[in-house]
């Protein structure tokens, strides 16, 4: 697939997604220094990690488990946007603009995931600006594939 191709379908596209791991060629040097400044939150079934609209500029590495991202329709009732995966991400949005969150993210059952705050992000990015580039850049890749999935939804929603 070329840099400018889409996927064909919303289903190619969620499986490119889906096979996508966060640092994925991290080593495990990287991963200890990762480590050292990120905060691990432990979570149940059921648990709203990120709250729409609530003000936090961190994002998180979904370690164990699988989660939902959740917006409310007009008429109150709940929509699952999409899934997350283990080894994948979410929050990045606000951790880039700042802004409150777009969505909640729900957990469906127990896991893991580790948070990573703008503070710790940047004292990472002073000691190890190797390491926060890489962060930077795969959480760059991983909005771009998200983008392109949902081009495609959209894509047959008209």
């Amino acid at each position: 697939m070329g840099l400018f191709d889409y996927p064909k379908s919303s289903e190619m596209a969620q499986r490119m997604l889906d096979e996508f791991t966060f640092l994925g060629e991290a080593s495990s040097d990287d991963w200890d220094i990762i480590r050292a400044h990120v905060e691990t939150k432990n979570f149940g079934a059921g648990e709203k990690l990120v709250r729409y609209g609530e003000i936090d500029t961190s994002f998180f590495i979904l370690t164990e488990g699988t989660v939902e991202i959740v917006v409310e329709q007009s008429d109150g009732e709940p929509h699952v946007l999409s899934n997350i995966p283990k080894g994948s991400v979410f929050g990045e949005i606000a951790f880039f603009d700042g802004q409150p969150r777009s969505a909640t993210i729900l957990s469906r059952v127990s896991g893991s995931a580790m948070k990573i705050s703008r503070e710790n992000f940047n004292k990472l990015s002073q000691t190890h600006p190797k390491i926060a580039n890489l962060i930077l850049f795969d959480l760059a890749r991983i909005l771009a594939l998200r983008l392109r999935w949902t081009t495609v939804v959209s894509q047959h929603l008209l």
